[in-house]
């Protein structure tokens, strides 16, 4: 759904959580987390290290849920509805998290009373970190279009069922052309 938003601020607030989340997805999930393994070949800080990217994109993601959740005087609603937006988006990444801690308590579990423990453990690790991976990369489309539509005074109309718009907040028609069959 369009929305008549007339100033450039409100549209650059609206982008802004999904820049976070972008900023989150780049830094800690792709460059972080093989910084990790470079820290852990030459620190020997072990499998620990893999929780500082971790825990940093949790943080990320506990400041997205406050403000999409608890901050919502003196923000535009068009603003409060990009957050909530970024919030719900943050649900696909936290599933990846939840398979791969899956997949790695059952390698563990695997790998407990074997002899081949290292070998198996290595291979288990590196299928552990596909649902993260793919995860990652599907935020990365859905956060892109986000940051477009924010910028095209847009806002999904899933997000509006869910958080209504004031009846002061003229809606707007869709500006792209009607494409003929």
């Amino acid at each position: 759904m369009f929305f008549d938003i007339q100033e450039e601020a409100v549209r650059k607030q609206a982008k802004t959580p999904h820049e976070l989340s972008m900023l989150n997805l780049a830094g800690f999930h792709l460059l972080a987390a093989p910084a990790t393994l470079v820290l852990d070949y030459k620190l020997h800080i072990g499998m620990g290290g893999f929780f500082i990217p971790l825990g940093l994109s949790l943080l990320i993601i506990a400041y997205t849920w406050y403000r999409a959740l608890y901050v919502r005087s003196g923000v535009p609603w068009f603003v409060a509805a990009h957050w909530r937006l970024a919030a719900n988006r943050t649900r696909i990444l936290l599933i990846g998290y939840a398979l791969t801690a899956a997949i790695l308590l059952f390698a563990l579990w695997v790998t407990a009373s074997s002899s081949k423990a290292d070998i198996m453990m290595v291979a288990l690790t590196r299928i552990a970190i596909l649902p993260v991976l793919i995860t990652v990369m599907i935020c990365f489309v859905l956060e892109s279009g986000s940051i477009y539509q924010a910028g095209r005074n847009e806002v999904p109309n899933g997000v509006v069922r869910q958080f209504p718009p004031p009846d002061d907040l003229p809606v707007k028609e869709d500006p792209s052309p009607a494409v003929s069959p």
